[in-house]
């Protein structure tokens, strides 16, 4: 159950919208959610990173695309890979 959370968190982080610098549009908009969920910036950074790290920017891409997730089953291993990047970019 608290991993069907944690999808449930990444689906609503990778919707949301919101520019800064740099960083790919599908990475923004991820940052932005996170942050609207409470962590701060280099954290929400870091899990993105750690998450695109171990799938690949395509699967974040396809993460991102409304039209895509709604048919696309996540990975099995997403919402551990989800919750080990979230604990170690906070510690």
């Amino acid at each position: 159950m608290k991993y069907q959370t944690w999808f449930g968190v990444i689906t609503i982080v990778l919707s949301s919208t919101l520019l800064t610098a740099c960083d790919s549009k599908v990475k923004r908009d991820f940052k932005a959610g996170c942050q609207a969920g409470g962590l701060d910036r280099s954290t929400c950074g870091c899990i993105y990173d750690k998450v695109e790290a171990h799938y690949s920017p395509e699967f974040m891409e396809k993460m991102a695309d409304v039209t895509v997730r709604e048919t696309m089953q996540p990975p099995e291993d997403f919402n551990v890979v989800m919750a080990n990047a979230v604990q170690q970019c906070q510690s």
